[in-house]
Order: structure tokens, then sequence, then C-alpha cells
């Protein structure tokens, strides 16, 4: 039988960090990598450690996208004990939100069948009574590959950009009309960026195309949580957030916001993902795929404890 695992909580400080990758499901996950349970030491020292692990054992990427990554098979058994695992650790499965009152949702960019799943999932949670006074999708201007043929297949509108799918995704989830408004301008770095907003709705909806902050490279998930702070919903300070995503990308996604949201504005974040386990409009992810997200969270929590330390030496 395979053994299951308490859940462990999205960690919002660096107590929430060491107990993330202290957990009993991580250290299973490691065993099942042949690896001892994380040596004594700094939290840092332990995350560096962690991070090495993650290099030599879960990067498919290899400097590529994620859609282009290729990886290992594993026997059903290991599956389940991976998945096992991954699950406790946030990374699979879907975990109802905390609270039902935030100040704004924000629904995180991808493709048309990742936006259709997260833009049901935000319909669905406020269906079932989670209030908000905003909602934002938040993409960028990263062109789509096949956007004519993606239209076709599904019955929508073409979405040549990930902005473009986020709100075709909105626009079906939330029965959205035309938006009546729309502003657009280019960032100090020379990189374009629009935003269409849908006010006449209760909540309003926003959606933003993000500019990136690293001249010649797509804007990523980071640059779309600056891109609302500066372009959306200037200064949000105190507000309470509710972000919708992936449940793969949940623990990365998270520690990202609260690096840029929490610490820069005081932002409370909680993040949920819908579970693409059991998802109609996405296809289940690869083992190898899971693995590829806990470095992808380990890397992100490198970087939380970072700026978590540096806020510490700065009082």
């Amino acid at each position: 039988m395979t053994a299951t695992f308490a859940p462990v909580a999205l960690p919002s400080d660096l107590d929430g960090i060491a107990a993330w990758i202290d957990s009993e499901a991580m250290a299973a996950l490691l065993a099942e990598f042949r690896h001892e349970p994380l040596p004594t030491g700094s939290l840092g020292d332990r995350l560096a450690a962690l991070e090495a692990v993650s290099a030599r054992c879960w990067d498919y990427r290899k400097g590529l996208e994620r859609h282009q990554a290729t990886g290992e098979t594993f026997s059903p058994e290991r599956t389940a004990r991976i998945e096992a695992a991954a699950t406790a650790l946030g990374l699979l499965g879907h975990r109802p939100p905390p609270a039902d009152d935030y100040d704004h949702i924000l629904v995180l960019g991808g493709g048309v069948r990742t936006m259709l799943a997260r833009a049901d999932l935000a319909a669905d949670l406020a269906r079932q009574g989670v209030s908000t006074t905003t909602i934002a999708g938040l993409g960028s201007v990263r062109p789509l590959d096949n956007p004519a043929q993606v239209a076709q297949e599904l019955g929508l509108p073409e979405s040549p950009t990930e902005g473009d799918a986020v709100e075709v995704g909105l626009r079906r989830a939330l029965r959205l009309g035309q938006p009546p408004s729309r502003r657009s301008g280019v960032s100090d770095t020379g990189q374009p960026w629009w935003i269409r907003s849908y006010e006449d709705t209760r909540p309003p909806v926003h959606v933003l195309a993000a500019p990136s902050t690293r001249p010649g490279m797509r804007a990523n998930t980071g640059d779309t949580f600056i891109g609302w702070a500066e372009l959306v919903e200037p200064r949000p300070e105190g507000a309470r957030l509710l972000l919708v995503t992936t449940d793969i990308f949940v623990p990365f996604q998270h520690c990202d916001a609260v690096r840029l949201l929490t610490l820069q504005y005081r932002c409370h974040v909680d993040t949920v993902g819908f579970d693409t386990r059991s998802n109609p409009w996405v296809k289940t992810p690869e083992t190898f795929q899971v693995l590829q997200e806990v470095r992808s969270a380990v890397r992100s929590m490198q970087a939380l404890h970072s700026a978590l330390d540096g806020e510490q030496a700065a009082m």
C-alpha cells in the first residue's frame, strides 16, 4: 500500500520554508531517488542541498521551455509513491481556499486550454461563495503556437497571445461581454503592455498583458505580479489575494507572489490550483513534469529565502 502524508502548508515565511523542505513527504521523495534526508545546517544550506538534488534528478527542461522538456517514465508503483509525496507538498490536487472573502482574485496566465481550466475554477469558487472586489487575469504579449488551429478545435475566438487566451477563458467562464475600456502603453524598458477592463460586471474584471522586466525575454509569472501591482491595482497595500493557477505550479507561484507582493506591499497571499488529474481541458501531467515543478518550487523558495533574509537584515 502506498504511504500517504500529511498536507504541508504553502510557505509564507522562513519557518514555512523549513517545514516544507523538512517534511516527511519531501524525505520520502528524496528516498525515492536514493538520497538521504537533508543535512543539518542553516536553512540556506539545506535549501542549497535540495536544489542540488533537484538539478541532478528533476531538471528535465535543461534550459528549455516547459513544453519542450522530455523525461523518464516510472513504474506504476514509483509513480504512486512520487504522486503521494507531491500531493502532500501541494503540487497535485485541489485544496480549497482557506478563506471566503478576498480583495482581489488573480487568475494566472497560460495557453488557451490552461486558461479555460483556471477560469472555470475561478468561476466555480465565485459560485461556491468566495467573494472578491475584483478579478484580474494576468497574462503577457507572448505569442501562442497555432492560434487558428486551437481556436477551430475549441470553437473559440483566436488567441494570438497569452493575454488573449486569458481574456477568452475569463469571458467564457464569467460570461463577459465586450470590454468597455482598453489601455495600452510601453514600459520604461520599451516593453509593450495592455489592459482590457470589464468595469460594468460585478465584480469588475481586468485582463492584463504585462510587460517583461527583462528586455529580450518574455514576461514570466513574476513580471505579471509586478505589472498587476503597477498598472492594474497600483500599490495594493495590505490586500488579501487569492491566486488561481494549475496544481503543479501552486508552490512555486505562491512563493513568487509572497516574495513580490507580500514583502513589497504586505499583501496576504493564498493560492489554489485546479486538479490536473481530473480536468477535461488539459492533459494529466507526466510524473517527470510534476518532479520538474518540485524543482521550480525549491528554486522559488531559495529566492524567497534570500528576500526574507535581506528583509530581516535591514530591520
